[in-house]
């Protein structure tokens, strides 16, 4: 009989697949919106958000420096897509970014939803993460 471990030993592989599957898919989605990944996971991070954060919110989200959270902020800003605060650094999305970032959520999810499909070992990890 197989143990968790066992399972996920043998899933590890399959997941790691499809992580590296849905990196790719935000990139290719990210580029049809003349986006750079990272601005693009900004917009759909601060989507999740109901009001503006501070820069140190964004870089804990994005996983980044402060300064580089700025910076993404700020080319986001030039775009319209987003405002931010200069005293505060406060962050948000503008209406038209709001509208960017729904787009870019449900074409990233139409393609992931394509994407995974195909994976075989995407079944199998669910098998892991169920127990």
């Amino acid at each position: 009989m197989e143990t968790p471990q066992s399972i996920a030993q043998q899933a590890l592989p399959g997941f790691l697949e499809s992580v590296r599957v849905a990196d790719r898919t935000l990139l290719d989605v990210a580029r049809t919106h003349r986006l750079r990944p990272m601005e693009a996971y900004l917009l759909l991070i601060l989507l999740d958000e109901d009001d503006a954060v501070s820069t140190a919110h964004v870089a804990a989200r994005i996983a980044a420096s402060s300064s580089q959270a700025k910076q993404l902020a700020l080319a986001l800003q030039v775009r319209g897509l987003i405002t931010r605060r200069d005293r505060t650094g406060l962050t948000s999305l503008t209406p038209e970014g709001r509208q960017e970032a729904s787009t870019l959520a449900h074409e990233v999810v139409a393609a992931l939803q394509d994407r995974l499909s195909g994976l075989e070992s995407s079944a199998r990890w669910q098998q892991v993460t169920s127990s």
